[in-house]
């Protein structure tokens, strides 16, 4: 009743404002005419009696401009006090101010974040200058190579590449291979940097030269101990010295002359964050003909007004040539141009599209969400309306005040949505660190910013205004009279409210189905057998200077550091590798049988990866020995070249016969026959499980061969963070100048070809969880709302005799009436998307039955906790109190 007469004074108080403002103007009037009159009487001219009604009525204008300031004056307090009208309204019913600022939250927050995760990613442009210039350059050589075609290429062609391709204005050489880097520092202060070897017009492709100094030049690409540095690296190291160009950067041993500084915040398009640059080694080795060694990436710049279908028409008839020239036999030789933003992005497209559905739909759900609360608000306060109308309320301050109301509603949510939104930003950053590619580069983009506060703010004030707007065309006393109908808004409404209901419950079911999929491809891919035991064990890499250890000290070193490993505490096994199981292709070498079935035929050859193990490998990866032995002390340098191979191995290449004893070659012609000591279980060559063939040398016979960089694996009993600070002693103890690099348990290091997948996951069962909250407490809005507003007529029931639990029942049903509806019109929304979802998963069909039933089901079970509370508060009304 207070508030009732707070309003009623206040209309009263604008009423009689208004008729004083009336009698102001008549009287003003009044008087200007009777001077007038006074001065005709008094002889004057009718031009004297008009003049003196201008000055009049120029005073009448001072006046009524006084009168309008009072009335500005007016206006601004009355907004402000509808403000705080506003505020108080809200504050007395905390449920729905928390909800809807919470939902504006999510919705804003949440596609800002990720519109700005896609903008940053797929959108937005290269940093460089003319980046639609830029391609990638990969060859293939039939089955040697990917599907797609996308494989290195040797120094030989990329010389030719750049000399006679005249549709590129630039062509540069990235040694992207594996990722290189040096140690720099001394004792305690030793730190790893990362490196990126580039030929030397590298720079010119991009258009991005050094600040301070020079490029490279040709000269130089025989790997010359010179550097580009970092801008980071340059303030880490040196302090920010501008006379740093010329001084000495002493890298694994080795020094190397300062030829420049690259510019503040600049990124390498190719390798992302790097600290440092060296020349390529495009030396040619002993054959310069060479063309069976791709290990170099090609990039390249295309010349103004030239399109990348020209370029590749070119490269098609140089292949021809090139193939002829060098007489390549191993098939049909290939180079395929791709946009360099198009190669860069890769397969990360296709999950931040997924994203970006998901989180429009969000969006969607929110402004359903607000639309649904707003509107059954407004119908709790239709009778609140039609009172403050029938006490002589004007109809435009009932809507101003309701603007104000839906106003204050927006931006607290808007405020809230930017702290959601850093929020969100943040932990895609950390989420997608190393499997989306530029999302470093992520920024809260303004106009997405504004784009997601409009939407969202123009839901919460229009289906806010609604109410006061049908109020405002509604007779009072027809939403006055003491009707139950008429008083919850009417079957048209109830239908409107139910359908906006069911909208947010469909478009939960197709997140909730998605993550689903995700979830089960997720655990299908952790049940497939790699072939190695990734439980407790951990993992780190050790890359040994080349200036300080030869050959012989590099196979010293990795054997007295297993032993020393082995005789920790905890530690059951310890061994290293070239690479790691189940995270991808690294060294693929034609391998030919010299006995058995195969030996002299067409079949006789293929390729197969190459892996170098040192210490007991095999034991510590969980690979089982099958037949013959493994490797020990006697198959060092001096030794007879001896190898093992993979189960998959011995059934391609010796068919029918025992694999061990026979003989093959591998490799580099110049290395003798191997002798097959034993075959070992077959190891996956991704995280999907696919299979592959394996030859596997001793790194005491290989270590001549090249300064391999072996991943050390520890297999322990125990604690891995114990485990792993003995190994840093004991590496320490061996050489303090060592760095201990990348540590990371074994299941980490083989999930991270899987990060990506991952990544999208986690996304999306959050997208899927937040949708399904909004949908649970929209339905839990509704239906509370109903049963405030149906407070009279069940009432009335239970009065006549109903029972509590027909009263129940009555407020499920329609929840879970609502709800099946939702879930079946999910269900077509879910059939419709299932090509982009088949794209995402693994093993796992866009339409599986299990999944689908699972989701209908917890939606049912969410859906049915949302209607029980409301249904149980329908039978608590007091009788008495809801019949008044």
């Amino acid at each position: 009743m207070n508030v009732f007469s707070d309003l009623v004074e206040r209309l009263r108080t604008l009423l009689h404002r208004d008729r004083e403002d009336r009698e102001l103007d008549e009287e003003l009037r009044f008087h200007v005419e009777m001077d007038a009159a006074q001065y005709r009487r008094a002889g004057a001219s009718d031009t004297d009696a008009h003049r003196s009604s201008i000055l009049a009525l120029g005073g009448v204008e001072r006046v009524k401009e006084e009168v309008r300031d009072a009335r500005g004056t007016r206006l601004l307090a009355d907004c402000l006090s509808d403000f705080s009208y506003a505020v108080r309204a809200l504050r007395r019913n905390p449920g729905f101010a928390a909800v809807g600022i919470l939902t504006l939250a999510v919705g804003i927050g949440g596609t800002t974040a990720v519109f700005s995760a896609v903008d940053a990613v797929l959108l937005k442009p290269l940093p460089y200058q003319e980046p639609g210039q830029l391609v990638r350059l990969y060859e293939s050589y039939g089955k040697h190579f990917p599907e797609d075609g996308r494989g290195f290429v040797t120094p030989v062609y990329f010389l030719e590449y750049r000399s006679r391709v005249s549709s590129f204005a630039a062509t540069a050489a990235i040694l992207t291979y594996n990722e290189s880097g040096a140690d720099i520092g001394s004792g305690a202060d030793v730190q790893r940097i990362r490196l990126l070897a580039v030929s030397a017009d590298y720079f010119d492709v991009i258009r991005v030269h050094p600040a301070t100094g020079r490029a490279f030049n040709r000269d130089e690409e025989t790997g010359a101990h010179v550097v580009i540095l970092s801008h980071a690296l340059w303030q880490r190291q040196f302090r920010g010295d501008p006379a740093v160009i010329g001084r000495a950067l002493t890298m694994s041993g080795v020094p190397h002359t300062v030829a420049g500084v690259m510019p503040d915040g600049f990124t390498d398009p190719i390798a992302g964050v790097v600290d440092a640059w060296v020349p390529a080694d495009l030396t040619p080795g002993k054959d310069p003909g060479e063309t069976s060694d791709h290990y170099i990436s090609v990039v390249a710049r295309l010349r103004p007004q030239i399109p990348i279908v020209r370029a590749q028409a070119e490269l098609d008839v140089l292949d021809a040539m090139l193939t002829k020239q060098y007489s390549v036999t191993a098939g049909a030789k290939r180079s395929r141009l791709f946009p360099l933003k198009e190669d860069i992005v890769g397969g990360s497209s296709r999950a931040l599209e997924i994203m970006l559905g998901a989180v429009v739909l969000v969006l969607v759900l929110v402004c359903v969400n607000m639309a649904s609360l707003l509107l059954v608000r407004g119908t709790e306060r239709a009778r609140e309306f039609a009172l403050r109308s029938a006490l002589g309320a004007e109809r435009r301050r009932l809507v101003r005040q309701m603007l104000i109301e839906s106003l204050t509603l927006a931006i607290a949510g808007d405020v809230a949505g930017l702290i959601v939104a850093r929020v969100a930003m943040s932990a895609i950053v950390t989420l997608g660190s190393g499997s989306i590619p530029r999302l470093a580069t992520l920024t809260l983009n303004p106009r997405l910013l504004l784009f997601s506060l409009a939407i969202a703010s123009l839901s919460a004030i229009a289906f806010g205004l609604s109410p006061a707007l049908r109020a405002a065309r509604t007779e009072p006393s027809d939403v006055l009279r003491e009707n139950s109908r008429s008083a919850t808004g009417g079957v048209a409404q109830l239908r409107l409210r139910d359908w906006l209901v069911v909208s947010q419950v469909a478009l939960a079911f197709v997140l909730l189905v998605g993550a689903g999929l995700l979830i089960a491809s997720f655990e299908r891919l952790r049940s497939i057998d790699l072939g190695v035991k990734p439980g407790e064990a951990f993992v780190f890499e050790i890359h040994l200077p080349t200036a300080r250890y030869d050959s012989t000290k590099r196979a010293q070193f990795f054997e007295t550091f297993a032993t020393q490993l082995a005789t920790l505490g905890g530690v059951r096994a310890t061994g290293a590798v070239s690479r790691l199981p189940a995270t991808g292709a690294y060294h693929q070498w034609w391998v030919t049988a010299l006995s058995g079935p195969l030996a002299n035929t067409k079949d006789s050859g293929n390729d197969a990866e190459q892996r170098i193990v040192s210490g007991n490998y095999f034991m510590a990866a969980g690979i089982p020995l099958l037949e013959g032995r493994l490797f020990d002390a006697y198959d060092d340098a001096s030794a007879p070249d001896r190898v093992l191979v993979s189960k998959s191995f011995a059934k391609r290449f010796f068919p029918g016969v025992p694999a061990v004893g026979q003989r093959l070659h591998t490799g580099d012609d110049r290395r003798p026959a191997s002798e097959v000591i034993g075959v070992v279980g077959d190891v996956a060559i991704d995280a999907e499980g696919k299979p592959d063939i394996y030859v596997y040398h001793a790194h005491a016979q290989y270590a001549a061969d090249r300064n391999w960089a072996l991943t050390q694996l520890v297999r322990v009993n125990g604690s891995i963070d114990r485990a792993e600070s003995d190994a840093r002693r004991v590496l320490r103890a061996l050489d303090p100048e060592l760095v201990m690099f990348k540590p990371m348990t074994l299941a980490d290091a083989i999930g991270r070809g899987e990060a990506q997948r991952v990544f999208t996951l986690r996304l999306l069962v959050s997208f899927a969880l937040v949708a399904l909250a909004v949908a649970a407490l929209g339905l839990f809005g509704v239906l509370s709302y109903g049963v405030r507003l149906r407070a009279r007529e069940f009432g009335i029931r239970m009065a006549l005799g109903a029972e509590a639990g027909a009263i129940q029942w009555m407020v499920l049903r329609r929840g879970i009436a609502v709800a099946a509806m939702g879930t079946a019109l999910g269900l077509v929304g879910t059939l419709a998307l299932s090509r982009m979802m088949a794209t995402m998963v693994f093993h796992v069909s866009p339409l599986d039955p299990v999944v689908l039933i699972e989701a209908t089901v917890f939606m049912m079970v969410v859906a049915g906790i949302a209607s029980y509370l409301p249904a149980r508060r329908a039978t608590i009304v007091d009788v008495r109190e809801a019949l008044q």
